[in-house]
C-alpha cells in the first residue's frame, strides 16, 4: 500500500523521499532498468535519444542519471501511482519500498513443496526455489546446514552436485533490509534434506602388491575408492575375514610371522561390489646377495619316437625372458638328445660355484620311478631308465661345487611307465647317483609341475603349458622363492577344472634363508668359472664378407640366433642380394635334415649346427638359372658352447 496519494505529482514528494528515490535509482543502475522499460515496453520518449544521452553522461547542472530520468518522467506528468506501477513492473521493489508502507514477510513457495527429502545422482543439478513477498522486498541467503552459501542470494539455489559433502540439510533465510541497512525482519524456509544416490564402486588406489614389514612394526595398507560411491570396506587375509578391519585403511600393530599372508579388501555399496588386488605381506628379513645368477633351460618337443609336444618351446622362452629381466644369465637350448643333455648340464654345473644362484628348467616328456626322469628327444619308443636323465644324476653334477642356491624345476609328467607297454623298465636296476654338497644341502629347491603318479598337461590351442603359464605369473615377484612355488600351486588349483585338476604341483625345499630370485648380485667381479660360461654362450650377430668368384659378385653374410633365446638354432642370411635368388645346401649330406630355408627372405636356419660336417653352399640364381656359388664355413662363428654339446 502506498503511503502517498496515487495522484500526487513527483515534484510534490517530500524532499527526503525524493532524495531517497534518486539515491536508490542510482544504485546498481536502477535508473537504466526503469528507463529502458519505459522506452521499450511503453514506447515513450521515441528512439531512446534521452537514454543514450544518459549513457553518455551528457547531463546539465551536474544532474545524476536518476535525477534526469525523474525530471523527464515529471514532464510527462508521471504521478506517484504511475511511478509505483512502473517500479513494480520492472522489478525495482527496493525503490518501490520508499513509496510503500511496510508489509510483513510471507513465504509463498517453500523449497520442500513436494517432499522434505530428495535424492539425486552425482553430477546432477540441484535446483531449489523459495519465494517470499513483503515490503521492503525480501533478501535471500541459502544455507547448507548452518553454513551460509554467499554465492547463492536469489530465490533459486541451482548448482551441480560434485561431492558427497554436499549431502545434508538446505534452507533459505529471507530478511527485509531497511533503508539504513538494518535488518527489519527475517524468517527461515522449511528445510529440505538432500541424499546423493550411490554410484558403482571404483578402486582408485590399490594396496601395494608386495610389502615387507619389520617384526614388531605396524602394518598399514590403504585402499581408496571413488569418493562418491559411499563405499563400505572389509579386509581379508588369506580368504579369512578380519572382523575388526572395516576401514579403507587396514592397521595391524606389532606385526609378526603369524600375520604374514595375502591381504585384500572387499569394497561394496548397495549397488556394486569389487575386490582389490592381493597384497603379499611378509616379515622383512635380511636380504641375500649372489655373486652371479645363471639358468639352464631345455625345451624338448620334437621327439623322434614319442608323441611330439606343442608348448615346451614357448614355455621355455617365456620363463627365459622373465629370468633375464631379473638379472639371470640364461642358456636356452631346444630338442636335445641324451648326450647333449648330459653335456649341457655338465657345462652348466661348472658355473655353479660358491655364491652363485642357479636355476634349471626342463619342459618335455618325463616319468617317475622312485625319482623323476627327463626324456631326451632320441629316447626309444620303449625306453629304459638309462635312456633318460634322472634328477639325482642332475643334482650330483650341479651341487658338487656348493652354489648358494639351486632351483630345479621339472615341467614333466610324473606317471609310471605302463608294465604292459614297457615291462623291461620295471626289471631294470637303477643306477644310484649320490649328490651332496659341503654345506649340507641347505641350498636346494625342487619343484615339479605335478606330483607323483600324476600327469602334466598341455591344453589344445594354448601357446603355453599349464604350469609355465602360472609359474610365469610369480617367478619375478620380490618374495622368497619358496613362496613363489606356493603361489603357483594355489593359482593352478584355482584355475584348473575337470580332469586337469589331477595336475597338482609339488615343491620341496632344504633352504633356511629367505632367498629370492630377485636378489641382487654383488658388485664384485664374478667367479672365473662363471666368466668362462659367458664366453661359451656369447653369440652376437656377425656380418661376414663372402665372394662368389665365378660371377665376380661380392656380398655379406649375417649370422645370428634364429629364435631368441635359443642358442642352438642359428640364422644365416645373404645381405644385399636384391637382384638374385638364393638357395642354401649342405656340402656334406647329413643323416637327419637340420637345414631349413625361406627363399623370400633369402635366409636359412640350422638346428644344432655343431653336427654339420662341412661348409654351407650358398648358390646365387638369376631368373632361375644358377650363376655362382660360394662356400661358407659357419662353424667358427657359432657359440662355443655348441661345440661342447657333441
Amino acid at each position: 500500500m502506498l503511503i502517498f496519494d496515487e495522484d500526487l505529482e513527483l515534484d510534490s514528494l517530500p524532499a527526503n523521499i525524493y532524495k531517497e528515490l534518486v539515491y536508490e535509482l542510482n544504485q546498481d543502475s536502477g535508473w537504466r532498468t526503469l528507463g529502458h522499460y519505459v522506452s521499450n515496453e511503453l514506447g515513450c520518449f521515441g528512439e531512446q535519444f534521452w537514454i543514450r544521452e544518459f549513457e553518455q553522461n551528457k547531463f546539465t547542472n551536474n544532474q545524476t542519471p536518476a535525477e534526469k530520468l525523474l525530471f523527464e518522467l515529471r514532464i510527462k506528468m508521471c504521478t506517484v501511482g504511475v511511478l509505483s506501477s512502473l517500479l513494480e513492473d520492472c522489478g525495482l521493489l527496493k525503490v518501490l519500498s520508499i513509496l510503500s508502507s511496510p508489509e510483513p514477510l510471507v513465504i509463498i513457495q517453500q523449497p520442500n513443496s513436494t517432499s522434505d527429502d530428495i535424492q539425486i545422482n552425482m553430477d546432477q543439478q540441484l535446483k531449489l526455489i523459495c519465494k517470499a513477498t513483503g515490503m521492503p522486498p525480501p533478501n535471500y541467503l541459502w544455507y547448507h546446514g548452518n553454513i551460509p552459501l554467499p554465492d547463492y542470494t536469489t530465490e533459486e539455489l541451482n548448482f551441480k552436485i560434485t561431492n558427497l559433502n554436499e549431502e545434508g540439510e538446505y534452507k533459505c533465510k529471507i530478511c527485509q533490509i531497511c533503508q539504513d541497512g538494518s535488518c527489519m525482519n527475517e524468517i527461515y524456509s522449511e528445510s529440505i534434506f538432500l541424499t546423493i544416490k550411490p554410484i558403482a564402486v571404483v578402486i582408485e588406489e590399490q594396496p601395494q602388491p608386495t610389502l615387507y614389514v619389520k617384526e614388531g612394526d605396524k602394518l598399514l595398507l590403504n585402499c581408496k575408492a571413488n569418493n562418491h560411491s559411499k563405499a563400505n570396506f572389509q579386509w581379508f587375509r588369506d580368504n579369512t575375514k578380519l572382523d575388526d578391519q572395516t576401514s579403507h585403511i587396514l592397521s595391524i600393530s606389532n606385526f609378526g610371522g603369524k600375520d604374514e599372508g595375502k591381504y585384500y579388501c572387499y569394497v561394496f555399496n548397495e549397488i556394486s561390489e569389487v575386490y582389490t588386488q592381493r597384497s603379499y605381506v611378509m616379515v622383512d628379513l635380511p636380504r641375500q646377495k649372489s655373486v652371479a645368477k645363471i639358468a639352464l633351460l631345455i625345451a624338448n618337443e620334437d621327439y623322434q619316437f614319442q608323441t611330439k609336444l606343442s608348448t615346451p618351446k614357448a614355455d621355455v622362452a617365456r620363463i627365459a625372458n622373465i629370468l633375464d629381466g631379473i638379472g639371470f644369465t640364461v642358456i636356452c637350448l631346444i630338442n636335445l638328445n641324451l648326450n647333449e643333455m648330459r653335456n649341457a648340464i655338465s657345462i652348466f654345473s661348472e658355473a655353479l660355484v660358491d655364491g652363485v644362484y642357479g636355476l634349471f628348467y626342463f619342459a618335455g616328456h618325463g616319468f617317475k620311478m622312485q625319482e623323476s626322469y627327463m626324456l631326451p628327444i632320441d629316447a626309444p619308443e620303449v625306453y629304459l631308465r638309462n635312456n633318460a636323465i634322472c634328477e639325482s644324476q642332475l643334482l650330483s653334477m650341479i651341487l658338487k661345487n656348493d652354489p648358494a642356491l639351486f632351483v630345479n624345476i621339472l615341467d614333466v609328467c610324473q606317471t609310471v611307465p605302463s608294465k604292459e607297454i614297457n615291462p623291461e623298465i620295471h626289471k631294470e636296476i637303477p643306477l644310484v647317483n649320490e649328490y651332496k654338497g659341503g654345506k649340507n644341502l641347505r641350498n636346494l629347491i625342487q619343484a615339479y609341475s605335478t606330483s607323483s603318479h600324476r600327469p602334466s598337461y598341455e591344453r589344445s590351442g594354448n601357446e603355453c603349458g599349464v604350469y609355465a603359464k602360472h609359474l610365469s605369473k610369480f617367478l619375478d615377484m620380490d618374495i622368497p622363492i619358496i613362496k613363489v612355488f606356493e603361489e603357483v600351486g594355489k593359482s593352478i588349483d584355482t584355475w584348473l577344472k575337470g580332469k586337469a585338476r589331477n595336475q597338482i604341483p609339488m615343491v620341496s625345499s632344504t633352504i633356511t634363508k629367505p632367498f629370492r630370485l630377485t636378489d641382487s648380485t654383488s658388485g664384485n667381479k664374478p667367479p672365473s668359472a662363471f666368466s668362462k660360461i659367458i664366453q661359451l654362450i656369447s653369440f652376437p650377430e656377425k656380418i661376414i664378407d663372402i665372394s662368389f668368384e665365378k660371377c665376380e659378385i661380392k656380398g655379406k653374410i649375417s649370422i645370428s640366433p634364429f629364435i631368441k633365446p635359443y642358442l642352438n638354432i642359428i640364422r644365416i642370411c645373404l645381405l644385399n642380394a636384391d637382384n638374385y635368388d638364393v638357395n642354401y645346401y649342405n656340402s656334406v649330406p647329413s643323416e637327419t635334415n637340420s637345414l631349413y630355408q625361406n627363399l623370400k627372405k633369402k635366409e636359412c636356419w640350422v638346428h644344432n649346427p655343431q653336427y654339420t660336417k662341412g661348409p654351407l653352399v650358398i648358390c646365387l640364381l638369376k631368373n632361375g638359372v644358377p650363376i655362382g656359388a660360394a662356400l661358407f664355413d659357419f662353424m667358427d662363428h657359432i657359440p662355443p658352447l655348441l661345440h661342447r654339446l657333441k
